[in-house]
């Protein structure tokens, strides 16, 4: 084997390597760009949660609390039972969907 066609096998494999390294780096850089893109909505989820689960110990706390003259009318109770119940539904679909990522 000549120098001069060794030289040219060691071209082709540093050509091949340098594309590699490409195809790695942009595969990289998509992979970052999905990490930021998941973590600002897991984030944004993380939020919805906490707010959730602070609407959720007002309304909590607001039930337990004795009325201070008289008790509260069928409708407000109704209301916050509703209330409670659709808080509870989004927050189980927030956890779902937070195992799920």
């Amino acid at each position: 084997m000549t120098p001069a066609t060794q030289l040219d096998g060691i071209e082709l494999k540093l050509r091949q390597l340098t594309a590699q390294v490409e195809r790695q780096r942009a595969q990289y850089r998509a992979v970052v760009a999905d990490n930021e893109r998941l973590q600002g909505e897991l984030d944004r989820q993380q939020g919805m949660v906490t707010a959730l689960q602070d609407k959720l110990a007002r309304a909590t706390s607001t039930t337990s609390q004795p009325a201070p003259t008289a008790p509260p009318a069928a409708a407000d109770t109704t209301q916050q039972r509703e209330t409670i119940a659709y808080c509870l539904e989004e927050i189980d679909r927030c956890l779902d969907w937070l195992h799920r990522n």
